[in-house]
């Protein structure tokens, strides 16, 4: 099986151009992208962005409700459950990738995977698996200062993936 793990904000939302009820809608142009992706790989998706902490019933219904590409098929644990379970002593010892290997640990039938983030704060290991969503200025559909899953990113992903 092959996974996204998906960050939300800077991926694809970056600034809020408009609401629904759960929030500030994507970017559609980021969506496309991420439907190219799937539509190319067969990648299931698994949120570890801090939009995960509605739970994973709460992005499901969001993937249906706005009709977005692909299927959410869980979350990852964040660090305070890491924290809990006596993997790391403070919170500042997690990064965002120690909670991607903690999932993986757990899905042994993953396999491959790539990383989609605006943030880079992934653990050595996870560095070929991972397409950084941000300061990418030289890419024609950013958003903002190098924001968002461009063409580029996903072309990237798929490569990842493939």
């Amino acid at each position: 099986m092959k996974i996204i793990f998906l960050d939300i904000d800077g991926v694809l939302n970056v600034y809020c151009e408009s609401r629904d009820k759960f929030g500030c809608t994507f970017h559609s142009n980021f969506v496309d992208n991420l439907r190219s992706i799937i539509d190319k790989t067969g990648a299931k998706i698994v949120i570890s962005s801090s939009w995960r902490t509605d739970g994973l019933d709460i992005m499901k219904d969001l993937w249906k409700y706005r009709d977005l590409p692909g299927e959410v098929i869980d979350v990852t644990l964040h660090s305070y459950d890491l924290i809990r379970q006596g993997k790391f002593e403070f919170y500042d010892d997690v990064e965002r990738g120690h909670e991607i290997q903690d999932w993986l640990d757990k899905h042994k039938e993953v396999t491959n995977y790539v990383i989609i983030d605006d943030d880079n704060d992934m653990l050595d290991t996870q560095r070929s698996n991972f397409v950084r969503t941000a300061n990418n200025m030289d890419h024609d559909d950013k958003v903002d200062i190098g924001y968002g899953l461009t063409k580029i990113c996903s072309e990237m992903a798929i490569k990842i993936l493939s």
